[in-house]
């Protein structure tokens, strides 16, 4: 059938006249061709996969292929196209699964839409397009990377186009990545695996939902490190579906690598390319296309399963292809100006020629010539101005001479205020993080500009052989980033009329960002209402947009910032800081303040020029941000309303925003300075018996009434659910795997990402275990507990190393590895500390005996010359962990330095990264700090929780020291090191405020609590006005009465008391007196955590994040609200006055 079919072949070269008619077809069966060979190899066993073993599918496909093959020969006979579709070799199904859709889609995948895109003209490029294909199409290559590279302007991406297209047409591309410099959202090395993974989803619904139910069991996939999401996404779910390898290749296609974040930042993504891949089925076959970049070099250009391919410029084939090029190009602008009378042939053969030496082996170079000459008024006189350019002796030299060439005749040089301009707009456009249109960069010029600018589009009309997007709505762009090296780089460009000063004009762009937003930021942009309810994303102007997202990236760019800078940064956040974190939760990007304030704060304290009000402000925000996001989400004018109100009224933030004509108010202020507690992680159980940080930070792991749970440690929320029945829990170096001891004496590993046991537990049959610990390497696990035998694990192989015998005469309770993994610590209710060798299992020192009761906790020091333990005794011990034994055989390091403090057992310690800071958690509810160099409690910065404290672990994050706790009450907090302030609501009883109440007059609070007394408060400035009123039990209700002269309560038992309310001298009271028959409804409800006016049902604030409202009541434009740590917190609503 197959030779029947390609006898066209004969009759085309009889008639070459039939072939335009005849194109599709003949590409049709072109592609159909391909598929069958594919078939026919698999079939035969020479294939990608395994030769194929069901009979009935392999002739199901053959006969749809002969079927096809003979409508195709149908078609040619007759010349009639018909309308047939591609019989691939792989199997699809037309299944539309908008589940599956909605679950890839949470990879929030970069946009790669761009139809715009150049492919190569018909006839160029063939060798190169045959040889990349020959490759993708090979099963017995053992390469599954080629490596396309190449100088800038040699036409990688439009090969890189045309291959995508070639394998979309047959049905085999899998995904299509390209990268931009320009554009943030394709310059962000950590969003490709997550792209590659959609698109692959998208093109195959078996991968698909494989990719899914990976997304569905870790929802935080996105937030793992590039390397896991590699394997979780791509490897695994490809090994799940064995009947890829009997499909032909799929093709993925990465364009533009060298644009893909900056040198640094993009070696995570070079070495999973190049060290991940292997993993991969061999019919994924990846092309990365780039410029011969040395990191990238480094990664791909030594590697045995990765074939390099460099495009060669100076080959005759090259020169070969731009002929044609230009010649396409050029015939179609003589066919442009038909009223010039251009003849047939024009240019000419040696003006062709000479055009291509002066090309140098670059398209960009024809390309560029070509819309230089499409350009001029008269065509010819533009290519006689590239004719007559000297012929240079390499590539760059070759685009320098077109770049100046082009610029030179196009602007108006001679006139100072046209060179500006020229200069101010590709300023814009080479430094802004995405392309922006003509007319948000006018808003941004007009934003810092003293007089009236000329428009963008003035300037502009007459460089379209450099620019794209010459109108007001299309994004502004330079043609190539060749240009863009070319017009930075004085010794390239050699005019100071065309030199961009890249570091100026990122300061200039932050200064328009400021001004733009100065100009249009303000309280409620978007005149919202208040509810309870989400609101949707908004749309604001793009300059706007734009300036909310990155005039913080600008400003931290910037160099040689001069002191006015920082003075003019600090105005504007004085009057705009809140109306930019209003404008941020508009466009749901409120999460993203608390990063760029830090940022910015970083700034400011390493700026040449330290502006200290300044750093004072954004220290204050970053609190801000940190403490009220959570609100601040949920509505962008809870800004004001609830998260102001409630920040401290000693700082700067508050000092500078408050307005009490305008926002509520808090009586006597929410708290004085900033709380040291900085996230407060509650989980419904009982008591958290262990704490693991991850190894990059990013997550936290807790064991919380027998069940573990992965939380994100910058939001706080919780990412997956681990096993239950959990003594406690470790994250193995890695991050991925994490091991728990289980309440039945074994031990099992677990995916971190996805929740799920790997393997069989490791069952060592020695009772409860309390105590594992990983090896610094991950390789190994020791364990111990009930059964004071110290067990070593093959972390790998899931089986015992060494099983030594017992190592203590008491529970082991705690276990740790030195950092370079030689020694591990064991510690005991033996009151004993061992130190043993690795790799042999001797002790190595010990036993150590300092301590009066048993070992709960060990820490080495960072540099492993010194080990921290608690005990029940009380105390915290610092030992010297390298002493060795006296000559009389008794161990020098007997006496460690002792650290008192505590009032009860010291359960868990923990050493600070830099090595300077001890850390103790006790049954007494603190966690206290102490300076390993003095041996002194730091006794300002003791943390609290409410109940006994069982672990501590140092965290870093972002470059500040923060230390996570968790205690009996089920709750892990996260506190600020430094902070000293109180840590929420100052208490005003002594226990949970059962009730609480307004005079009839408003004028004062009436409160009762668990405590037994009975308090009167001034609701102006929260102030106790009257000596505590004490009952003999706890206090049920409370009252004031109607004539306001009386302080009724009743305790829990029903009994009522009275009170003079001048005085406070008690009074006979009778069942009348009761407070349920003098209570008040107030105009004020409170509901959750939102308080609203009931008269009008208009919202008026969300409750932070503070200890839980127990009683309220309301007077007028006033609620009171009584907390269940003691607190009363009293606000005034002024806009209802």
């Amino acid at each position: 059938m197959m030779e029947d079919v390609y006898a066209f072949v004969d009759d085309v070269k009889s008639f070459p006249s039939r072939l335009p008619s005849l194109e599709e077809t003949i590409k049709k069966i072109l592609f159909q061709t391909i598929e069958c060979s594919l078939f026919i190899q698999e079939y035969s066993g020479r294939g990608f996969g395994g030769r194929m073993f069901n009979k009935q599918l392999a002739e199901e496909k053959i006969t749809r292929f002969v079927k096809a093959l003979t409508m195709l020969k149908t078609s040619l006979n007759t010349g009639v196209g018909v309308q047939i579709a591609l019989i691939a070799n792989r199997i699809y199904e037309d299944v539309q699964s908008i589940a599956r859709m909605q679950s890839l889609a949470k990879l929030h995948p970069a946009d790669m839409d761009d139809p715009s895109r150049p492919v190569c003209l018909p006839q160029t490029r063939s060798d190169l397009l045959s040889s990349v294909l020959s490759w993708a199409m090979n099963p017995s290559s053992n390469q599954n990377i080629l490596w396309l590279h190449g100088p800038a302007g040699s036409g990688k991406s439009t090969v890189a186009t045309t291959i995508a297209n070639i394998a979309r047409d047959l049905g085999r591309l899998g995904a299509f990545v390209f990268f931009n410099r320009h554009i943030a959202a394709r310059n962000d090395p950590s969003s490709v695996i997550r792209t590659l993974a959609f698109q692959l989803g998208e093109f195959d619904h078996r991968l698909g939902a494989a990719i899914s139910n990976v997304i569905e069991s870790t929802p935080s996939i996105r937030q793992s490190p590039l390397r896991q999401q590699f394997h979780k996404l791509l490897v695994q779910p490809l090994s799940e579906i064995a009947v890829w390898s009997q499909e032909g290749p799929v093709i993925v296609i990465i364009d533009a690598l060298d644009e893909c974040g900056r040198v640094g930042e993009r070696e995570d993504l070079l070495d999973v390319l190049a060290l991940e891949s292997v993993k991969l089925p061999s019919t994924i076959r990846i092309v990365v296309v780039s410029r011969t970049e040395v990191d990238i070099q480094d990664a791909l250009g030594a590697r045995k399963h990765i074939c390099s391919i460099p495009i060669d410029i100076n080959s005759p084939a090259n020169d070969k292809d731009i002929h044609l090029y230009l010649h396409h190009r050029l015939q179609h602008i003589r066919s442009k100006n038909k009223y010039l009378s251009l003849p047939q042939d024009w240019p000419g053969h040696d003006a062709m020629d000479a055009l291509v030496a002066r090309a140098c082996g670059l398209f960009v170079w024809g390309f560029t010539a070509c819309r230089y000459v499409e350009n001029g008024q008269d065509p010819e006189e533009r290519l006689a101005d590239l004719l007559h350019t000297d012929i240079c002796l390499n590539a760059e030299s070759a685009m320098d001479l077109m770049y100046s060439t082009a610029l030179e005749s196009s602007g108006k040089w001679e006139d100072p205020a046209f060179a500006a301009d020229f200069r101010d707009i590709l300023g814009i456009v080479i430094v802004a993080r995405n392309p922006l249109t003509a007319l948000t960069i006018d808003c941004l010029k007009n934003a810092t500009s003293v007089s009236k600018t000329r428009p963008s589009l003035h300037t502009i009309q007459f460089f379209g052989c450099i620019f794209r997007g010459t109108t007001n709505d299309e994004p502004l762009r330079v043609i190539h980033p060749s240009f863009e090296d070319f017009i930075t780089n004085r010794a390239r460009c050699k005019r100071d009329e065309w030199l961009i000063d890249a570091s100026l004009y990122r300061q200039k762009l932050a200064r328009q960002c400021i001004g733009c937003l100065r100009a249009n930021l303000k309280r409620n942009m978007c005149k919202l209402t208040l509810t309870t309810s989400a609101v949707d994303v908004i749309i604001l102007p793009e300059d706007i947009t734009y300036s909310c997202l990155f005039w913080i990236d600008h400003v931290c760019e910037s160099e040689g910032i001069m002191e006015s800078f920082s003075a003019e940064l600090h105005a504007f956040l004085v009057k705009h800081l809140l109306h930019w974190i209003e404008a941020m939760s508009l466009l749901k990007k409120a999460r993203q303040t608390i990063g760029l304030l830090m940022q910015l704060e970083d700034w400011s304290k390493t700026s040449q020029v330290r502006h200290q009000e300044l750093c004072d402000l954004l220290a204050d925000a970053v609190r801000f941000c940190q403490a009220f996001t959570p609100v601040i989400e949920q509505h962008p004018l809870l800004v004001y309303n609830s998260a102001l109100p409630f920040t401290p009224v000693n700082s700067v933030l508050y000092q500078v925003f408050k307005d009490e004509l305008l926002i509520p108010t808090v009586a006597g202020g929410f708290r004085d300075e900033w709380s040291p507690l900085l996230m407060d992680i509650p989980r419904p159980g009982r008591e958290v018996t262990s704490l693991s940080i991850s190894p990059d930070g990013s997550q936290l792991l807790s064991t919380v009434a027998r069940e573990c749970y992965v939380w994100d440690a910058t939001s706080g929320e919780l990412v997956i659910q681990g096993p239950k029945g959990v003594v406690m829990a470790v994250f193995a170096p890695g991050g991925q795997l994490a091991a728990s001891c289980l309440f039945t004496g074994s031990i099992v590993l677990w995916d971190t990402f996805s929740g799920k046991i790997i393997g069989q537990p490791l069952a060592p049959d020695q009772g409860a275990i309390y105590a594992i610990a990983f090896s610094p390497d991950g390789t190994r696990l020791i364990s111990g507990g009930q059964s004071c035998i110290i067990i070593m694990w093959d972390v790998q192989a899931g089986t015992v190393i060494r099983d030594s015998p017992a190592a203590h005469q008491k529970t082991i309770m705690c276990l740790v590895f030195s950092p370079d993994g030689s020694r591990y610590a064991s510690g005991s209710r033996d009151g004993a500390i061992r130190i043993w060798d690795t790799v042999s299992g001797n002790m190595v020192l010990g036993p150590l005996r300092g301590h009066s009761g048993g070992i709960y906790s060990l820490a080495f020091t960072p540099d492993g010359t010194r080990i921290v333990s608690g005990s029940d005794d009380k105390n915290v011990c610092v030992w010297d962990a390298q002493a060795g034994p006296s000559l009389n055989g008794e161990w020098k390091a007997h006496r460690p330095i002792k650290l008192s403090g505590h009032r009860s057992v010291v359960y868990s310690v923990a050493v600070s990264p830099d090595g300077q800071l001890i850390a103790s958690a006790s049954k007494d509810s603190t966690v206290r700090l102490w300076s390993l160099e003095s041996k002194e409690e730091l006794s300002h910065v003791i943390r609290r929780h409410r109940m006994s404290v069982r672990c501590v672990v140092f965290w870093q994050q972002c470059g500040r020291l923060r230390l996570v706790t968790g205690a009996i009450d089920a709750t892990v907090r996260i506190w600020d090191i430094e902070s000293v302030g109180s840590m929420g609501v100052a208490r005003k009883h002594k226990g949970l405020v059962t009730d609480i109440a307004f005079s009839p007059d408003g004028q004062r609070i009436v409160s009762g609590s668990v405590d037994r007394t009975v308090r009167v408060w001034d609701p102006k400035t929260g102030q106790c006005i009257l000596h505590p009123l004490v009952l003999e039990l706890q206090v049920h209700s409370v009252a004031l009465a109607a004539d306001n002269l009386r302080i009724l309560a009743a305790d829990h038992e029903g009994a009522v008391f009275a009170w003079d309310a001048t005085t406070g001298a008690p009074i006979v009271a009778t069942p009348a007196d009761a407070p349920s028959f003098h209570s008040v409804i107030g105009p004020l409800s409170f509901e959750g955590k939102w308080i609203t006016d009931s008269r009008t049902g208009t919202v008026l604030t969300m409750l932070p994040t503070m200890s839980p409202v127990r009683s309220h009541a309301s007077s007028d434009n006033c609620v009171a609200l009584g907390l269940a740590n003691g607190g009363i917190v009293i606000i005034h609503f002024p806009q209802l006055a």
